[in-house]
């Protein structure tokens, strides 16, 4: 599970803005990322992989804390993503994405 994902900004920038000084090129910044965010992805990805697996062993294979896993997996169940089962958590069978 340690694939980076790496997206462009096509815009040249957070606001779309395309240089308004000199009329030049616009200079492109780096895309502002969250990283919680990032490591709830993470997660949702091992659990799709693996079909459901214990906190420990996500931590494991995803590479994030222990104690944040927890965090991040109550956050999920919260919502809705997530199931318990036992000791395992996996992804909810009605995800409560929109339709």
């Amino acid at each position: 599970m340690g694939t980076e994902h790496s997206h462009k900004d096509s815009a040249g920038g957070a606001d779309g803005a395309s240089g308004a000084h000199g009329g030049g090129a616009a200079t492109p910044t780096a895309p502002t990322l969250i990283g919680s965010v990032q490591r709830a992805l993470r997660l949702v990805e091992a659990m799709y992989a693996e079909g459901g697996a214990t906190a420990k062993r996500l931590a494991r294979v995803t590479g994030i804390p222990l104690p944040t896993v927890y965090h991040l997996l109550r956050t999920l169940s919260h919502e809705g993503y997530v199931q318990r089962e036992g000791g395992s958590f996996r992804l909810a069978d009605d995800l409560p994405l929109a339709s």
